[in-house]
């Protein structure tokens, strides 16, 4: 008969997630997973198979709690411009009331983007479905303003890469001056709220 596990899992992630975060994939070690987690080497693998494996649902995670609830402002109301304000808005508060330390770790998956990205396709595939998602928010947001008429259509697209690229720019600013990353967010959401103008 199999033992159960006497641990839970997604605790155990959710611990690791934050050595991940703080430390990056390649400067975290089995012996840090371990302090964090309070598993030995062997449970890990046991549950994990390995360290990649435990990466996967760490970024798995930070989709769930951290980006999924940011992204909850494109699901209220009709689509349009004011939820793209709000986004920006959002962030620029997280960045002017969070503490440094949390804030300066940026954001996971930009991160992972700079560390692995350009050597190592599967943590490609995990920052280009996070760009495709938030991309996929801003767009229905611009079609959105474009069908009532705030937005002329064909400057839709354009838009949503300039957006992403301020996102992408918040998040990487915030690992080293968090004030100004709230600058940066406050002045994205004037921009974007100014379009309907």
């Amino acid at each position: 008969m199999a033992r159960t596990r006497a641990f839970d899992e997604t605790e155990a992630v959710r611990a690791a997630l934050g050595v991940f975060w703080s430390r990056g994939y390649e400067a975290t070690s089995l012996s840090d997973l371990e302090a964090a987690t309070g598993l030995n080497r062997s449970s890990l693998y046991q549950t994990f198979d390995s360290k990649r494996g435990l990466f996967a649902r760490a970024i798995a995670l930070y989709l769930q709690e951290v980006i999924g609830p940011r992204l909850g402002v494109f699901a209220k109301d009709a689509p349009g411009l004011e939820q793209v304000t709000q986004y920006f808005e959002s962030l620029a508060t997280t960045m002017a009331t969070a503490p440094p330390a949390l804030t300066r770790r940026g954001c996971l998956l930009v991160n992972t983007a700079t560390e692995l990205g350009p050597h190592d396709a599967e943590a490609k595939q995990a920052v280009e479905d996070y760009r495709a998602l938030l991309r996929g928010h801003l767009t229905r947001a611009l079609e959105g303003a474009a069908r009532a008429g705030v937005l002329p259509r064909k400057t839709v697209a354009r838009r949503v890469e300039l957006l992403l690229g301020a996102v992408i720019g918040v998040l990487v600013t915030a690992r080293v001056d968090p004030g100004a990353a709230a600058k940066l967010a406050q002045a994205t959401a004037g921009e974007v709220a100014g379009w309907a103008g």
